[in-house]
């Protein structure tokens, strides 16, 4: 699959697809369709046509990740609605660990401080194994905890985590699990409504060849009625899954080509298309690896699709030098994200349809040359 099909720079090594995700050309063609209509009649389109086109979405989004689901723009976005729906209070406790993504810890930090809560975290190292994982989160529960949030795949160092086994522990305390799977959709086989959690969100726009940004929520029907949307519109007072489909007058052409890029993932070959960009990934780790003379697979539970590897000790010092590194990459045409993570630096490379070996060795001899 070449970079033609995703207008992607022939110059630039894309290594970080699921960052932003890309999106095939057909899936900008159907998207750019819906926006021509809305321009060519704006009223009969929002008016009329839109809360079909907004439901038909909806209902392919379920349909892709097997349990009914409501859409919002970004997992980040999900978050921020089940936290402002969540009956928190002064002491209260929201667990995460510190492998969870940025903007989901502020957002958790900022639904803490407006009643005077507070964030406990909880840690496990970046090769810890399923056991470790469901330990760690089991022993930071308190009776004040009110909510936990578990990433799917961990954003800074690419883990599967064991969801349903920390959702067990997290059921036997009476305390709702939030599942951050922002790069769950098209790169784990993985059905909300059978991991025992409460909520759920997992982006569209990474690895299911979405327009950006779409996602999908899904609410456990206990919570159905209690979690709201954060922008109430026309649609709220049909309630649940209605409420969500509208928010006022926007660009709704991203939902509008989901069926367009569900129609690609599965063309260009689904979960067989997944395993073999694994493949590719496994061989591309190693020659990066080499390179290096680290030793390869950080961890045995790495996701699918990434994975960690390990620079050399004293190339980056912290935060900052990690970014003025991935500057220096970037001006190579090499795109990977620089993770510094409790004292060690990684790259975190990816692979999907259109990755080649090519873009592995073109990293390899920059990071051999940079050593």
């Amino acid at each position: 699959m070449g970079r033609v099909t995703f207008s992607l720079d022939p110059a630039v090594h894309h290594l970080n697809p699921g960052g932003f995700g890309i999106v095939p050309v057909e899936v900008r063609e159907a998207q750019a369709r819906f926006r021509a209509a809305s321009d060519a009649n704006p009223m009969r389109f929002h008016r009329v046509d839109t809360p079909a086109l907004v439901a038909a979405a909806r209902e392919a989004a379920s349909g892709f990740l097997g349990a009914d689901v409501v859409l919002v723009r970004n997992a980040t976005e999900a978050a921020a609605t089940v936290l402002a729906s969540l009956p928190l209070a002064e002491g209260d406790e929201i667990l995460l660990s510190d492998h969870g993504y940025g903007a989901v810890a502020i957002a958790a930090q900022a639904a803490a401080d407006r009643v005077g809560a507070r964030l406990r975290v909880v840690h496990f190292p970046a090769d810890a194994g399923p056991d470790e994982v469901v330990a760690a989160f089991a022993g930071g529960l308190t009776a004040a905890t009110r909510l936990v949030v578990v990433d799917a795949i961990t954003s800074p160092t690419a883990l599967v985590l064991p969801v349903a086994g920390v959702a067990q522990a997290c059921r036997e305390r009476g305390v709702p699990v939030f599942v951050d799977a922002a790069h769950a959709p098209g790169h784990l086989d993985q059905r909300p409504d059978l991991l025992g959690v409460d909520f759920w969100a997992g982006n569209l726009h990474k690895w299911a060849y979405a327009p950006r940004t779409s996602a999908g929520l899904w609410i456990a029907p206990p919570w159905r009625d209690r979690v709201r949307p954060l922008v109430p519109s026309w649609d709220h007072p049909a309630g649940y899954p209605r409420w969500f489909d509208h928010a006022g007058t926007g660009d709704y052409s991203g939902w509008m080509a989901l069926p367009a890029a569900f129609d690609h993932w599965r063309a260009v070959g689904g979960w067989d298309a997944v395993a073999a960009s694994s493949a590719l990934l496994d061989r591309g780790v190693r020659l990066v690896a080499d390179a290096l003379g680290a030793p390869g697979q950080v961890s045995a539970h790495h996701a699918p699709l990434m994975r960690l590897v390990a620079l050399p000790s004293g190339l980056v010092a912290d935060f900052d030098d990690a970014a003025r590194y991935y500057g220096e990459l970037s001006a190579r045409g090499i795109e990977v994200p620089v993770i510094h993570w409790h004292g060690a630096a990684y790259v975190r490379v990816g692979a999907t349809t259109h990755t080649t070996e090519d873009d592995f060795a073109a990293l390899a001899a920059a990071l051999a040359e940079g050593r």
